[in-house]
């Protein structure tokens, strides 16, 4: 018998099944995780590749750049003239355009495809590639972090917490977005919602998964962003 990885509840159940896969759920703080989970290396292979598989270029390029800019101005409080980093940076649209208000911007992906792009299409921006055992041990910190779409598909979620903790400095921001299980348009059978898609997806959150996750590593979550989407997206501070 297991315990959850957030908040260590004992009261782990069954909970469904899709793709051969089966969901385990917590009754304490929501949290619906594979079970049993996959190493990163075997999600790596899995996922690792799809944005980069056209030739020379990258997956919805110009709406994703275009995006990234239309986002800038909620970012703006907390990253102007900032040390920023988009965590998990995939083509390095978010870090290209944070450069344009920050101090300085870092992108850093597992995806060294996703990385040659980035630097290969846009100056002004650091990017790196690095997993999450040589992020932990980085001594950079930043102001604002960005990490969007990546808290899902990570297999050791408290190892993602313990990199987010080392990179972000106290009284940083860190901006999170990641699908929301606690949606009113997710289904009620759960199984037929398209962003359940093990393996690609291995755990899903509600408010009250991330507020507890978050809080165990010294993070108050500030604000969540209304969204007619089934996303979450949030703001939290290092306390």
């Amino acid at each position: 018998m297991i315990s959850c990885p957030i908040c260590s509840n004992g009261e782990i159940d069954y909970a469904l099944q899709k793709n051969n896969y089966s969901f385990d759920s917590c009754k304490n703080c929501d949290f619906l995780f594979l079970n049993p989970m996959p190493d990163q290396n075997t999600l790596n292979k899995i996922y690792t590749e799809e944005d980069t598989k056209t030739k020379d270029g990258y997956k919805k390029a110009s709406s994703r750049l275009r995006r990234a800019f239309i986002k800038l101005p909620r970012f703006l409080p907390y990253a102007i003239n900032k040390n920023c980093m988009d965590f998990g940076c995939g083509g390095g649209f978010i870090a290209y355009a944070l450069s344009f208000i920050a101090k300085s911007s870092s992108g850093v992906d597992i995806n060294k495809k996703a990385i040659a792009y980035a630097k290969k299409r846009f100056g002004r921006v650091n990017y790196f590639n690095a997993d999450f055992k040589k992020l932990l041990d980085s001594e950079n910190q930043y102001d604002f972090v960005h990490s969007s779409e990546l808290i899902e598909h990570v297999s050791d979620i408290n190892l993602y917490m313990r990199v987010l903790e080392n990179l972000v400095k106290k009284n940083g921001y860190l901006y999170i977005t990641t699908p929301d299980l606690g949606h009113p348009k997710v289904p009620n059978n759960i199984t037929e919602w398209d962003v359940l898609c093990p393996p690609i997806h291995v755990q899903h959150f509600t408010k009250k998964t991330v507020t507890k996750l978050f809080n165990k590593y010294g993070f108050e979550i500030i604000k969540f962003y209304k969204n007619k989407k089934p996303g979450l997206i949030f703001l939290s501070k290092k306390l």
